[in-house]
């Protein structure tokens, strides 16, 4: 399909055109950070940020909410399931890292035999992505290194691209076609429009210059849970959970039930957790057996680089590097994971000696 030309001041109208048919979601600034709101006027969405503070998974996968509500009488329970599923979302201006994101969560939430996550898979089924390329990455984004790219376009639905004055706009699903292909007031671009933004995205996955080893790092783990190196990587770490709470391919949650008894109704509701949290594994009888902040350090670790590609061959990180900004106590996951690279390499010099 052609790639066509936005430009800036016509955000606006591609806004009206799909509010109607969307719930239409954008990254706007709220106390003094950039978090993905639903929008009510276009003149709050703004695009040129470096990445959100909250990861948009919040939209499709909320802090908390409700997952059916019920009633009681002496005899049984009657669940009223929710009704709000079939309506369309479209999260507008994502970047290439949170999108992928979403492909994970997916994963994870289909991937248990016959007990799926039906809520997070049919908002899922329901949502459009309308992404934009990182022209200027972080100098804590490492997705290059966790097989992402900052123009990575396979997990939109329409790419867009940051020119200057103007946005490069292509379809890339057909989903994604058909909406590119409705907004027929859309100019064309030109081939001098196709180079600049070929010469953007190479610039950009220059700038991005955080690297870690990720097949050694999955190789290592395999034989280092016992290592030394958890003690010293837990060191620093003062349990707060930020890492988890800010990582857009975290799945951790508690379920709890709020119960009007005067009434005799509920509502099942699930919210975030963390494994950080030293309550996580903590057993109905007492017992933990993720007791100790090196065990639960080592859990976070071995969960997205070790425990994810054995069970799923994919990675459980897509290298926003959010947990390395949000951190209070400077506990740099690259750092952490150069340690775990360190630790082959002093096994090969062993084996040379």
């Amino acid at each position: 399909m052609e790639q066509k030309i936005l430009k800036k001041d016509e955000i606006g109208k591609l806004y009206n055109e799909l509010a109607s048919e969307y719930d239409f979601y954008a990254p706007m600034k709220k106390k003094g950070n950039i978090a993905f709101e639903k929008v009510k006027k276009s003149e709050d969405i703004v695009l040129d940020y470096l990445n959100s503070k909250i990861p948009p998974k919040s939209i499709l996968f909320p802090q908390m909410e409700v997952l059916f509500e019920y009633t009681l009488d002496e005899k049984d329970v009657e669940i009223t399931d929710r009704q709000d599923l079939d309506q369309k979302i479209l999260i507008f201006g994502i970047r290439p890292c949170d999108a992928y994101s979403f492909e994970l969560f997916a994963n994870f939430f289909s991937s248990h035999g016959n007990l799926k996550d039906e809520i997070y898979l049919k908002k899922k089924e329901n949502t459009t992505l309308i992404g934009i390329g990182c022209n200027t990455p972080r100098t804590t984004c490492f997705c290059t290194s966790v097989e992402g790219n900052p123009f990575n376009k396979e997990n939109m639905d329409v790419f867009l691209i940051d020119l200057g004055e103007t946005y490069l706009v292509e379809g890339i699903s057909d989903k994604g076609k058909e909406i590119v292909k409705k907004m027929s007031w859309l100019s064309k671009a030109t081939d001098k429009d196709v180079k600049k933004s070929e010469e953007l995205a190479k610039a950009s996955e220059e700038m991005i210059t955080a690297k870690i080893d990720s097949k050694t790092i999955v190789k290592t783990l395999e034989t280092s849970f016992e290592h030394p190196v958890w003690e010293e990587i837990s060191e620093a770490c003062i349990g707060c959970g930020s890492c988890s709470y800010f990582c857009p391919t975290c799945t951790c949650f508690d379920v709890i039930d709020e119960t009007d008894q005067y009434n005799n109704r509920g509502k099942r509701i699930r919210i975030w957790d963390t494994c950080q949290s030293c309550l996580y594994t903590r057993e109905t009888s007492g017992h933990n057996p993720r007791d100790t902040k090196i065990q639960r350090c080592r859990n976070r670790i071995m969960h997205k680089f070790s425990y994810y590609p054995t069970n799923y061959e994919l990675l459980g990180c897509v290298g926003c590097g959010r947990c390395i900004s949000a951190c209070p106590a400077n506990n740099d996951i690259l750092t952490i994971l150069h340690k775990v690279e360190k630790i082959k390499k002093e096994e090969d010099e062993k084996v040379v000696v």
